[in-house]
């Protein structure tokens, strides 16, 4: 038998055997990012602003071991695998470490918001069954607050504590000695960060992320028609690290090797225009109410060099098409795209295609002003009110619908979770769309009479409800109105009960003892009815356009 012969046979007889992929079995881990940081990138810096004109900075090596650090320190306070601990903090080092410290012990980063009421927060930590809290020092006011109503087994302050119970984080860090970063066998499925979601049709509801969904998003927006991260880059997140873990910055950056900008608590327009000119930041992250104040800065007496190139990414609410042209004006790029809570959040992004080059710039601000296209991997549908999937059509509207590897299927619930899916797999996201032929997702509406003012949700029924609450309240409508400022506003309209009379100041003092400040409408207006539809239902949308016509 010859060669050609014997190769001939053996390769019908090894192609009707069966063949395995010879990969290694290597889990997604979020610790390895950092890790691997450690390794290749030691020397990038973590720059953090603390308070006005006080900055700090800190290398990827240092931040590596101070994770470490923290991981020991947790373990030696009996943390369990999978065990939640809580971070109330702001955009600072120190809070990213915590996100790799506390998967680093096994345990499971649950972020909260200093936003939220206290009653909000110690309903969140009751859910999530945090065992451990770490607080900054300037929000322990907020946190003896919370504390009143719920109290985890340990409280780590990131500062000066005030209580005898409570443990220095400095302290901590320094009497324990460095853990070995997790390596070998692991189910990369394991939870790794809790995000609740911000109350919108009733209490929060949390989303439980897993290793895997976390790495495999960070992998998804360094890609270059996402935000095109390399360790050339200089990112800038004034994206709350409190709010969906900071859109995944804190990850998708130290997996790429970026210098890391953080903005502190409180920081002005000016400020974030200083730190960019000095820090020669290359993209910076942040809901319209951040852009907004600084294009009022740049349109001041004051001038920034500003680097060239630099992008800016919105995300939370949609940016009006005219904040796209003041920046071209600028010579500032803007992005935009969509996601939620649910999705990790980034789901989509508004890049321009190569067909796009002919098209005339405001043309081209119209797609750039859509909510874009889906990440790899992450899927679009939209779908009528029985269930129908509708085509992309650019005027086919239904519920915007989407499924994928960093995309929700429950909410953490007692004692199930709480489905958050259609029946075959697809997450109800409460948006109204339409998608074009090439494949742009537009929001045109909302399922649900919802308000975004700065990128936070403000939930209009449960307003609604808590006006009802005051006495001499007949009926209430909270609606959401256009605000140059915060995207949206929340306006009130209370109609009294017959023979009684009601000011506005009186709902306003109402809602302030249940709700905090920023939700608060600062236009309440007390009519003598409100307007129905013909089923007897609130009419929203005249309501709407009668503001608008009159606001």
């Amino acid at each position: 038998m010859t060669d050609t012969e014997d190769f001939e046979a053996q390769r019908a007889s090894n192609a009707k055997a069966p063949i395995t992929s010879t990969m290694m079995a290597a889990p997604l881990r979020v610790t390895d990012i950092l890790r691997r940081a450690e390794q290749i990138f030691a020397d990038q810096r973590i720059v953090s602003r603390l308070a006005p004109g006080v900055v700090e900075t800190m290398t990827f090596a240092e931040a590596a071991q101070a994770a470490r650090r923290l991981a020991s320190a947790l373990a030696a306070l009996g943390v369990q695998q999978g065990a939640r601990v809580a971070t109330l903090m702001w955009n600072h080092a120190n809070h990213l470490v915590a996100y790799y410290g506390i998967p680093a012990a096994g345990a499971v980063l649950h972020t909260l918001n200093p936003r939220l009421s206290p009653e909000d927060l110690a309903y969140i930590i009751a859910d999530a069954g945090d065992d451990i809290v770490i607080v900054d020092e300037d929000l322990l006011p907020l946190w003896r607050q919370v504390e009143a109503h719920v109290r985890p087994r340990h409280v780590i302050v990131n500062g000066k504590p005030d209580a005898a119970h409570d443990i220095a984080w400095s302290e901590l860090l320094a009497a324990n000695a460095l853990a070995d970063w997790p390596e070998g066998t692991f189910d990369e499925n394991t939870a790794a960060a809790i995000c609740y979601t911000s109350g919108t049709t009733g209490r929060p509801k949390g989303v439980v992320y897993s290793h895997r969904s976390v790495v495999l998003q960070a992998f998804g927006t360094i890609a270059p028609d996402c935000f095109n991260l390399s360790a050339r880059s200089v990112t800038f997140t004034l994206t709350p690290m409190f709010h969906v873990n900071a859109w995944g910055l804190p990850f998708a950056a130290l997996m790429a090797g970026s210098v890391v900008v953080l903005p502190g608590p409180r920081i002005t327009p000016e400020e974030i225009l200083d730190l960019i000119e000095a820090e020669r930041v290359s993209i910076a992250f942040g809901v319209p109410t951040i852009w907004t104040g600084v294009i009022q800065a740049l349109s001041g007496e004051r001038s920034w060099k500003l680097p060239e190139g630099l992008m800016l990414v919105s995300g939370g609410a949609a940016p009006s098409p005219e904040m796209f042209r003041t920046f071209d004006r600028h010579g500032i790029y803007l992005q935009t795209g969509w996601g939620m809570t649910e999705t990790s959040p980034i789901a989509s992004q508004t890049w321009l295609l190569p067909a796009h080059g002919s098209l005339s710039d405001e043309e081209r601000i119209k797609v750039r002003a859509s909510n874009g296209l889906p990440l790899p991997f992450i899927e679009f549908r939209i779908a009528s009110e029985d269930g129908t999937v509708l085509p992309w059509d650019g005027s086919s509207q239904g519920e915007l619908q989407c499924r994928g590897p960093w995309v929700t299927q429950n909410y953490i619930g007692h004692p199930a979770p709480i489905p958050a899916t259609t029946p075959d797999g697809w997450l109800k996201t409460g948006d109204v769309a339409v998608i074009r032929p090439d494949g742009y997702v537009q929001l045109v509406d909302r399922l649900k009479d919802l308000i975004k003012s700065g990128g936070e949700w403000i939930s209009s029924v449960d307003m609604e409800n808590a006006i009802a609450e005051l006495a001499g309240v007949a009926e209430a409508a909270v609606i959401a109105v256009a605000d140059e400022k915060w995207g949206e506003r929340p306006v009130a309209l209370v109609c009294p009960r017959a023979g009684t009379s009601l000011t506005a100041r009186e709902v306003s003092t109402h809602l302030q003892s249940r709700y905090p400040k920023w939700m608060v409408p600062e236009r309440i207006e007390i009519v003598s009815e409100l307007p129905k539809t013909g089923t007897g239902k609130l009419n929203k949308l005249l309501m709407r356009q009668q503001l608008g016509a009159n606001g």
